[in-house]
C-alpha cells in the first residue's frame, strides 16, 4: 500500500524524527544536496540558504508548478531562507544562522568562505559546539583542490568508471551515485560529530573529499591491485560489462533480447541450479553436480557459458521467478514502471504520493494496493531510506514537497531559540520549534542518555566522534562490513563476531577481501550452535550500543537474537538489520546479492547505453549504498537515543536502498517527465550538455558543463566555429545540438592525452578529469598523494601492504587506522569476553569446548 501525503507537509508536533531538534544550515550545490536530504528525512530542521541548482522542468504546464525533478528529489521538507553571501547583509545573516546552528553542510569552492570571513574558524568562535562538513570535489588542500567537479568527473577520476561499461566505452552509473556516496559519508560524519558535541561541547570541521570517498568505496578495485601476488586476477581490474570480478554473476540475454535480461549466478548453492538444468534436459552440467562450490568457481567460465546457453531461449520474467522459488539467486532486469509495481514495495509502503503546494487532497488518504500511480497531480517518491520501529517519534518523517515560499531569517532564528533542555528531554513543544540539541558549556548529558561510553583511554590527539560507542558486528561479505568499517573509522569499538564454520572464502581473515573491508575492528568468535551461545551473546550485547547484521531474514531470530528479546536485555540498544528485501512481505525470502538487487531495483536497466541492455554497474554498488545507509541510520538512532533514552530497530531492505538511490527516476516516471530509460552517460536528473566521456590517445576524459561560465570557457578553449552559435548558451539549446558538441569535443580530445585534456579544460574553468584505473589512482594521482590518502601498514598475515584512509581530514588531521583487519579469528577473544564479564579461565575453557570458536 502506498502512502499519500498532504501538501501541508510535516506536523512537527506529532512527528519528530531521529534528528529532531538538530539545526542545519544547508549551503550546498548539487554535490551536497543529497547529504542534507538525508538529514531532513531524519527529522533535522534543514534551512537551505543561497541559490539552489535549478532542477529539470517537469513535462507540461500543470506539472511545471511542481518545480524540477532535482528540487523534488533533494529539497523536500527543507526550509528556504534567502541569503546572498555576496553582500555584507547576507554574510551577517549567515553568521547569525551559524551562531544558532548545530551543523553546517557546504559545498563552496575551497577558500571562498575564508575570503568572506565566514569559514569554520570564523563562525565557530562564538559557537564552539558547531560542526561544519565541507564537501568538495577533491578536498580543500592539495594540488587539485581548485579543480572543478561533477558527478561524472568524480566517477571517472575516482575509479567507478574504470569498472563500469565496456572496454572501449566507459559508463557512469545512473543517478549521481558518486555524489550519493559523498552525501552518505557527509551526513554520517556530521551527525556523529554533532552527537559528540552534545557531551563534549566541542564541534569539528570535516574536510570531505568526494574523490577520496569514491576511491575508497569500490569493492574489488584495490583488493585486486594490492593483492595481485595472492589472487589469480588481473592487477588492474578491467571494465567487463556486467561480469562480476568473481566471474559468477553476469547478465544473460533471453530470446534475442526480446525476452529481457536476467542476472544469472550459480551461487550460493550451485547444485540447486544444476539440478534444475538437468531436469530440463541440459545434461552437460551434470558433471558439476555434487562438486564443492569452491571447485565450481574454478570452472566458473565454463559454468556461466552453459547457463547463458541454457537460459537464452527462455523468458526472463518466467525464469527468474522460478529460480527464486528454487532458491537460486537470479534476478530479472526491471524498468522503472515495473519497479513501481513491485508488490514488495507496496506491502512495505515504500512509496509515497506527495501533493504539491496548493493541491487539493485529503491528508493521509491511501492508494489501493494495485495502484501504480498516486492521486492526480501527486508526485511519487521513495518515502524513506529504512524502516524504523518507532518512526513517528525517533525515525524518519513523512516526505514533503520542496518549499514553495521562503522563510524569513527572523523566523528561522526564533524557531532555533528554544532552551536546550526541551529538545534533549523530548518535549513536544521544544521539538516542534526546532530547539537546540547542543551542549555548549562543555558539560556532559545526563547519565541516562549519555551519547558515548567510556572513551577515557583515547588520547586527545586521536579523539573521534564515536569514541565509547560499542558495536556488536554480526555482518559478513560486504554490505554489513562496509557499514561497520565506517563506524569504526569514526571511533566506534566494532567487535566482529564470527564462527569458524561461517568464515570461509571472503569471510576469512586470510583472504584479501576480508583485509580490505574489516579494518578498524576487533575479532571475537562465538559458535551460535553451542548450548551456551545465547547466554554469551546476551552478556556481550548488554555491553553494546549497537547490534548490526546482514544475514537473510530470520537468521538472528532463529538464534534467539530477535529484536523483542534483545530489546528486553538492553533497551538502549540500536538494532540494525540489513536483509535483502526486508523481514516481511511477499519477497522477504528472495535471495539477493548486489548484482541481483541492481537488476530488480532498476539500477541495471538505467545504467546502460541506449543500444544495449546488458551492462549495468561493474561493481557491487548497492552493497556500498546499503553500508552507507546502515551507518547514517545508526548514528541517527544514537542521536535519537539522547532524546528518548531508548534504542530501536532499523529494518533495512537492501532492495529499497537501491531504488531509493535512483529516486529521481521514480519522480520522473510519476510526474509527467519522459520516462527514464538507458541513455549512456547523460545525467538523468538535469541532462547537462556536455556530460560525456571522450576517447584520448591513451584513455578517456570526462567533461561536464553545468553553468554559463563553463560553456564560455569551453568554447574559448576549443575555438571551433561549429560552436559559435548564441543558441548554445542555454542548456536547452545545447541539448538540441548534442551530437555536434560531442563531435567537436571528441575530435579535440582524440589528439591529446587524457591528463593533458583534463588539465587544459580545468584551466579554462570546465569540470573535467581522466578516467582513472587503480594503478593511476595509486601511482599517478597527485591529489591522493599530497593528502596522504594511501597509508603503508604492516599486517601480521599479509605483511607490508597499503590501505586507504577515511575520506577526508578531521579538524585538519588525517586519521590512521586504529586497528588493521584481524589477523585471525578470535584475535581479541580474551579482551572482548572479559569486557562481557568472563574470567580468563572461563574464556580459555570456552575456547576449548567450542563456545568461543
Amino acid at each position: 500500500m502506498n502512502q499519500s501525503v498532504s501538501s501541508q507537509g510535516r506536523d512537527s508536533s506529532a512527528v519528530h524524527g531521529a534528528l529532531s531538534g538538530l539545526r542545519v544550515v544547508d549551503l550546498t550545490g548539487d554535490a551536497g544536496r543529497f547529504a542534507t536530504k538525508l538529514l531532513s528525512e531524519l527529522g533535522a530542521d534543514v534551512v537551505r540558504v543561497g541559490a539552489g541548482s535549478p532542477g529539470l522542468p517537469l513535462a507540461d504546464q500543470a506539472a511545471a508548478a511542481l518545480g524540477g525533478v532535482a528540487d523534488w528529489w533533494y529539497d523536500g521538507g527543507k526550509r528556504r531562507c534567502p541569503v546572498d553571501l555576496g553582500t555584507g547583509e547576507g554574510r551577517d545573516a549567515y553568521r547569525r544562522l551559524a551562531a544558532a546552528a548545530d551543523l553546517i553542510v557546504e559545498t563552496e569552492r575551497p577558500g571562498r568562505l575564508a575570503e568572506l570571513n565566514i569559514d569554520y574558524t570564523d563562525v565557530s568562535a562564538g559557537n564552539p559546539a558547531l560542526v561544519q562538513v565541507s564537501i568538495t570535489p577533491f578536498g580543500r588542500t592539495g594540488p587539485r583542490a581548485h579543480w572543478l567537479g561533477s558527478d561524472l568527473v568524480a566517477a571517472a577520476m575516482g575509479g567507478m568508471m574504470a569498472l563500469t561499461g565496456l572496454a572501449d566505452r566507459p559508463l557512469n552509473v545512473w543517478g549521481r551515485q558518486a555524489y550519493n556516496y559523498a552525501g552518505f559519508v557527509a551526513a554520517t560524519s556530521g551527525v556523529a560529530a554533532a552527537l559528540s558535541a552534545r557531551s563534549t561541547g566541542r564541534g569539528a570541521h570535516v574536510d570531505l573529499s568526494i574523490h577520496e570517498t569514491v576511491t575508497g568505496s569500490i569493492e574489488n578495485l584495490f583488493m585486486q591491485y594490492f593483492f595481485d601476488d595472492v589472487l589469480p586476477l588481473p592487477k588492474v581490474a578491467p571494465r567487463q560489462g556486467a561480469l562480476h570480478w568473481l566471474g559468477a554473476y553476469d547478465l544473460a540475454e533471453c530470446r534475442g533480447g526480446e525476452g529481457g535480461y536476467v542476472m544469472i549466478t550459480p551461487t550460493p548453492t550451485p547444485d540447486l541450479l544444476f539440478e534444475w538444468m538437468v531436469e530440463t534436459g541440459f545434461e552437460e552440467v551434470r558433471r558439476w553436480l555434487g562438486a564443492d562450490p569452491a571447485d565450481v568457481l574454478l570452472d566458473v567460465t565454463e559454468v556461466m557459458d552453459a547457463v547463458r546457453r541454457w537460459i537464452a531461449p527462455q523468458d526472463a520474467s518466467e525464469v527468474w521467478w522460478e529460480a527464486q522459488e528454487r532458491h537460486v539467486a537470479f534476478g530479472g532486469v526491471l524498468d522503472i514502471a515495473e519497479v513501481g509495481a513491485n508488490p514488495q514495495f507496496g506491502h512495505r509502503e515504500f512509496f509515497a504520493d506527495v501533493l504539491p503546494p496548493g493541491a487539493a487532497g485529503a491528508n493521509g488518504s491511501r492508494v489501493p494496493d494495485h495502484a501504480t500511480t498516486g492521486p492526480q497531480g501527486s508526485v511519487r517518491v521513495p518515502s524513506r531510506l529504512v524502516r524504523w520501529s518507532d518512526a513517528g517519534r525517533s525515525g524518519t518523517v513523512p516526505p514533503s514537497p520542496p518549499a514553495s515560499i521562503e522563510t524569513r531569517l527572523d523566523e528561522v532564528l526564533a524557531s532555533w531559540a528554544a532552551p536546550p533542555t526541551e529538545a534533549r528531554n523530548g518535549d513536544a513543544a521544544g521539538d516542534a520549534s526546532g530547539g537546540t540539541t547542543s551542549v555548549t558549556d562543555g558539560s556532559a548529558a545526563s547519565d541516562a542518555a549519555s551519547p558515548v561510553g567510556d572513551a577515557s583511554q583515547v588520547p586527545d590527539s586521536d579523539r573521534r566522534p564515536l569514541d565509547g560507542i560499542r558495536v556488536a558486528d554480526f555482518t559478513w561479505v560486504l554490505a554489513g562490513p562496509s557499514a561497520t568499517k565506517l563506524l569504526g573509522d569514526l571511533g566506534a569499538d566494532v567487535i566482529r563476531i564470527q564462527s569458524e564454520e561461517r568464515s570461509t572464502l571472503v569471510n576469512s581473515p586470510d583472504f584479501p577481501y576480508y583485509f580490505v573491508w574489516n579494518r578498524s575492528k576487533r575479532s571475537a568468535t562465538l559458535d551460535m550452535k553451542h548450548p551456551q551461545a545465547l547466554a554469551a551473546a546476551r552478556r556481550l550485547i548488554e555491553t553494546c550500543d549497537v547490534l548490526i547484521e546482514n544475514f537473510s531474514a530470520g537468521v538472528l531470530d532463529s538464534w534467539g537474537l530477535d529484536w523483542e528479546t534483545v530489546h528486553e536485555w538492553n533497551p538502549r540498544l540500536v538494532y540494525v538489520t540489513m536483509s535483502g528485501c526486508g523481514h516481511d512481505g511477499p519477497w522477504r525470502h528472495v535471495i539477493s546479492y548486489a548484482p541481483t538487487v541492481h537488476a530488480v531495483c532498476g539500477i541495471t536497466h538505467l545504467t546502460n547505453f541506449a543500444d544495449r541492455g546488458d551492462v549495468g554497474p561493474g561493481f557491487s554498488l548497492n552493497d556500498h549504498l546499503a553500508g552507507f545507509a546502515a551507518a547514517v541510520s545508526t548514528v541517527g538512532a544514537l542521536y535519537a537515543r539522547e532524546r528518548t533514552g531508548e534504542g530501536q530497530r532499523i529494518d533495512m531492505a537492501q532492495l529499497e536502498v537501491g531504488t531509493y538511490a535512483i529516486g529521481a527516476a521514480v519522480i520522473r516516471q510519476s510526474a509527467g517527465v519522459s520516462p527514464p530509460r538507458p541513455e549512456g552517460n547523460r545525467d538523468g536528473i538535469a541532462d547537462h550538455v556536455p556530460n560525456e566521456v571522450y576517447a584520448c590517445t591513451d584513455g578517456f576524459v570526462a567533461v561536464t558543463v553545468t553553468e554559463p561560465a563553463q560553456w564560455l570557457g569551453l568554447i574559448g578553449l576549443l575555438g571551433d566555429p561549429r560552436l559559435d552559435d548564441p543558441t548554445l548558451a542555454t542548456e536547452a539549446g545545447r541539448r538540441d545540438r548534442r551530437s555536434t558538441i560531442d563531435a567537436v569535443l571528441g575530435e579535440w580530445a582524440a589528439a591529446r592525452t587524457a591528463t593533458a585534456s583534463a588539465e587544459a579544460l580545468q584551466a579554462a574553468g570546465v569540470p573535467a578529469g581522466p578516467v582513472q584505473d587503480s594503478h593511476q589512482l595509486f601511482a599517478d594521482d597527485p591529489q591522493h598523494a599530497a593528502r596522504g590518502f594511501w597509508q603503508p601498514v604492516d599486517h601480521a598475515v599479509f605483511g607490508e601492504r597499503t590501505v586507504d584512509a577515511f575520506a577526508g581530514l578531521w579538524n585538519g588531521r588525517r586519521w590512521h587506522p586504529r586497528h588493521l583487519s584481524p589477523a585471525y579469528l578470535g584475535e581479541h577473544n580474551f579482551d572482548v569476553w572479559a569486557d562481557a564479564g568472563y574470567a580468563p579461565g572461563e574464556i580459555a575453557e570456552g575456547i576449548g569446548d567450542g563456545l568461543f570458536r
